[in-house]
């Protein structure tokens, strides 16, 4: 396997890959999933964003003071940005599994058509129906 196909293909493709994330975005009778197809996208965007929030913080406390900036960059900074990474991640996965989730139901929900096709169907309520009527009368 070669980088460019471990790094999601050819730089060629990009165009129809483009071209297909937009039918799909704009899709709006939602045939087909967007959001799962998204989620390394999503986290790639939570870290750097993560990364740059901790530079803004950083540069916050170095305005503050030399030691107030320092105690940011090599202290907070760096446990704040595994935490919101963190956070992105767990929530990213939860995201995930509720996807997969709605996928396995619908796969079981044709499945238990099919079986219930199968079986004999038992019709509770004609019997009760006559038996209430037998009392009335």
């Amino acid at each position: 396997m070669t980088v460019e196909e471990d790094s999601g293909g050819n730089w060629k493709e990009w165009p129809a890959r483009a071209g297909e994330f937009l039918r799909n975005l704009f899709d709006l009778q939602f045939r087909r999933l967007l959001t799962p197809r998204m989620l390394p996208t999503l986290f790639v965007l939570a870290i750097i964003a993560s990364g740059l929030w901790v530079v803004a913080y950083a540069a916050q406390g170095f305005s503050i003071s030399l030691t107030d900036g320092l105690v940011r960059l090599l202290l907070i900074g760096p446990l704040a940005f595994l935490t919101m990474v963190t956070c992105a991640r767990v929530a990213l996965e939860l995201c995930l599994a509720i996807f997969r989730l709605a996928v396995h139901a619908s796969r079981m929900a044709g499945h238990t058509e099919d079986i219930a096709g199968g079986l004999p169907r038992i019709q509770f309520w004609k019997s009760a129906r006559r038996k209430g009527g037998e009392d009335e009368e």
